[in-house]
């Protein structure tokens, strides 16, 4: 893990309520809200996209619905297994 990136993480989860978990098979960092994904990335995902325009876009995709951002409508198939990563927040 990233110290860069856990900062960030640990500020998202503190403004939107989020939690995340930390995947080192795969170097996954993955926010949930509510056990719901909001988004998962890697490390160079992370660090080819600009901090302030990731931070601007949690709240909209908690508003308009995580079943409908990722083109599904069974809400219940979006829950991820917490125990599988390490808990950042």
């Amino acid at each position: 893990m990233k110290a860069e990136i856990v900062k960030f993480v640990r500020e998202a989860c503190a403004r939107y309520g989020m939690e995340a978990i930390y995947i080192p098979d795969g170097d996954v960092y993955s926010l949930m809200y509510k056990g719901k994904a909001v988004q998962n990335f890697n490390t160079q995902q992370f660090m080819t996209f600009p901090k302030t325009q990731r931070m601007k876009e949690y709240m909209p995709l908690i508003k308009i619905g995580l079943a409908r951002n990722l083109n599904e409508m069974h809400k219940s198939q979006f829950y991820l297994p917490r125990h599988n990563g390490i808990k950042i927040c």
